[in-house]
C-alpha cells in the first residue's frame, strides 16, 4: 500500500468515525482492480474490529462478522497468490526460460 493511500484512507475514517463494516466489506468482495483490492480488504477488516470491539452486538451480527472476516482473508489469499502467478507467468514467458539458462 503507497504512502499516498495510506494517508487518504486515514483521513476517510477520520472524517466518518462510524464506517458502515457491510458497504466496505462488500466494496471490497466486488472489487476487481487488484491495485484497489488490498485498500479495500483492510479498509473493511478494520471497519470489522471497530465493530466487534462494541459490547451491544447482537450473537447474529457477530456471527456475520466472523464470516466477513473469514472471507476477507479467504479473498486477500486468493489475491496474493493471483498476483505471484502473474509475476511467475511474466517472468517465464515463452522464450525467457532459454534466455535464463
Amino acid at each position: 500500500m503507497t504512502a499516498e493511500l495510506i494517508h487518504i484512507l486515514q483521513e476517510v475514517r477520520a472524517a466518518v468515525p462510524h464506517i458502515d463494516w457491510q458497504k466496505l466489506y462488500e466494496a471490497a468482495m466486488l472489487e476487481m482492480n487488484p491495485d484497489k483490492l488490498a485498500i479495500c480488504i483492510g479498509a473493511a477488516e478494520q471497519a470489522i474490529a471497530q465493530r466487534e470491539s462494541l459490547v451491544d452486538i447482537a450473537e447474529l451480527e457477530r456471527r456475520k462478522l466472523a464470516d466477513a472476516r473469514s472471507m476477507l482473508k479467504s479473498l486477500s489469499r486468493i489475491a496474493s497468490s493471483q498476483g505471484k502467478r502473474a509475476a511467475y507467468d511474466a517472468a517465464f514467458q515463452p522464450g525467457q526460460v532459454e534466455r535464463l539458462g
